[in-house]
């Protein structure tokens, strides 16, 4: 398979190229690779068009294609992507991406999609009123996702200039296209993204896709969205299609792509400077410390323990009560954080100041490596695990916990509407943890914190060192009128225990060499 050299994106009915714009800014704050967008006959810039009959349409569009893409569609745009992959003799495509995009839109034939009556009476009404059917658009668009009224206003605020006929015959091609055949007949890989709260396309259809393709073809549901995903949480959208570019299926981009999202200096220093503080706010740190304890279960005795991003010492005294013979060694990037654990917590046997990615341990020399809130900070991940399965002993367990995208979602939602900033750390998803592991056994899980104030919060990020540490970050002080922007916008997510900051945490078990496999591939 070639490799893609070049993002396309196709946009959906009723829309046009400025609807790519959040994704846009999450993709280029994470990929060099160049990105086009393209607007189809009647809408966008190319409002004037008429819209062509389907061969037509396919021709025009497929010679305005570059080689060796990768072609992304939303939902019209996506079944268009599909017909675009599936031309006789097409080689400019190397790999699809289809966001809320069905095999066939309109129910039937026991396959689940919109009701054709109420895709009839959008029809007329369409003819009838279409402004106001636009603006109900806009709101089907964004029924059920957790950002909806985000969404709502981001739809409208890129109204077209002018609804003319092609519109109505694009909605016709909606209404009649049965792309199954098609999708089943697909020799590259793909992947479709669907919203699991989607008001137009069903969840059951991510199985029904699955169900079309061969081995290169994935169907993914996004908990909480609705129809437009790429607008309510567009960073998971980037990290699922880049996720997609990275894969290891045959193409891949070109080395050096995507530039490492933070300096591993930052992260020591931000964190050793927190060291005498941080324990009076890790409250979430230590729970889920305590939680990935119990994963290690009840009859283990391993003799040689590594405790990896110890920080504090606190993960190191826990281990030690619970085995109280063995050697632990607590391993940290920050030299003030084992300082101050040899101090005040001095529960582990050796300290040692390495990177995660490059650790000073024999092989086969470790029988549980235990990792609690740190390898977050990694982002070379097959690395990682090269160094991971090379240190642990036959039959040695390593049991992660660590942060993914998801998380500090409000905040970074709450930032959007005040400035095109990267003002929160990113972290990779759980697909690319599962891939970098391998044979492995991985779930999430959703934790809330509540504060009075968004003040309150980001003064307890910056006290445990989680403050923001990208190289794209903002430099110098944030201004006050600013901030009252944050917590203004803030607000809209207050509930009755106060504002909310979520953390995706994800847990993840794998087995040395030599150990009977947790499972035969990665599950989740």
């Amino acid at each position: 398979m070639k490799p893609v050299e070049r993002l396309i994106l196709v946009h959906g009915w009723g829309g046009d190229s400025r609807g790519w714009q959040p994704l846009l800014d999450a993709l280029r704050e994470r990929t060099a690779l160049p990105i086009t967008c393209l607007d189809l006959p009647g809408f966008g810039d190319a409002a004037g068009e008429s819209w062509p009959d389907d061969e037509t349409l396919l021709q025009n569009l497929y010679r305005r294609l570059p080689h060796n893409c990768l072609l992304v569609g939303h939902s019209l745009g996506g079944m268009l992507a599909a017909r675009l992959a599936a031309l006789p003799g097409q080689e400019k495509i190397s790999a699809l991406l289809t966001i809320a995009a069905n095999g066939r839109f309109v129910a039937g034939d026991s396959w689940p999609g919109m009701d054709p009556a109420a895709f009839r009476r959008f029809c007329r009404s369409m003819r009838n009123e279409p402004r106001e059917t636009w603006e109900k658009f806009c709101g089907l668009q964004a029924r059920g996702d957790g950002e909806m009224r985000r969404v709502i206003r981001q739809l409208k605020q890129w109204a077209p200039q002018a609804i003319g006929d092609a519109w109505g015959e694009a909605l016709d091609c909606l209404g009649r296209w049965d792309n199954r055949e098609i999708l089943r007949g697909l020799s590259l890989p793909a992947l479709h993204l669907l919203g699991e709260c989607d008001a137009l396309v069903p969840a059951d259809a991510a199985a029904r896709l699955r169900g079309l393709g061969g081995l290169g073809t994935q169907a993914e549901l996004l908990p909480g969205s609705g129809h437009a995903p790429q607008l309510s949480n567009p960073e998971r959208v980037a990290e699922k299609i880049l996720g997609f570019v990275r894969a290891d299926n045959g193409f891949a981009p070109p080395d050096g792509d995507i530039p490492p999202p933070f300096d591993k200096s930052a992260v020591a220093k931000s964190f050793g400077r927190a060291a005498h503080n941080y324990d009076n706010a890790a409250h979430l740190q230590r729970a889920v410390c305590r939680q990935l304890l119990r994963e290690v279960g009840d009859h283990a005795t391993p003799r040689r323990i590594l405790d990896l991003g110890s920080g504090t010492g606190y993960g190191s005294g826990l281990l030690r009560r619970r085995f109280p013979g063995a050697e632990i060694i607590a391993l940290d990037l920050a030299g003030e954080m084992l300082q101050f654990a040899r101090r005040e917590r001095p529960a582990a046997d050796h300290y040692i100041a390495a990177d995660a990615e490059q650790l000073p341990l024999a092989d086969g020399s470790i029988d549980l490596v235990f990792s609690s809130m740190a390898l977050q900070w990694c982002y070379r991940l097959p690395q990682l695990f090269a160094e991971l399965r090379r240190i642990l002993a036959p039959g040695g367990r390593c049991l992660v916990a660590t942060l993914g995208p998801g998380t500090l979602r409000e905040l970074k939602a709450s930032w959007a509407d005040v400035d095109g900033g990267v003002h929160v750390n990113r972290f990779l998803p759980e697909d690319d943890w599962r891939r970098a592991a391998g044979d492995c056994r991985l779930h999430c899980e959703e934790r809330v914190l509540y504060f009075d104030s968004a003040r309150l919060l980001m003064r307890e990020l910056k006290v445990i060192g989680a403050r923001n540490i990208n190289r794209d970050a903002g430099r110098g002080l944030l201004g006050r009128e600013k901030l009252r922007r944050l917590a203004a916008a803030y607000e809209r997510f207050r509930t009755p225990a106060g504002l909310p900051a979520t953390y995706e945490v994800i847990y993840l078990e794998m087995a040395g060499r030599d150990a009977a496999p947790t499972a035969q591939s990665c599950e989740s």
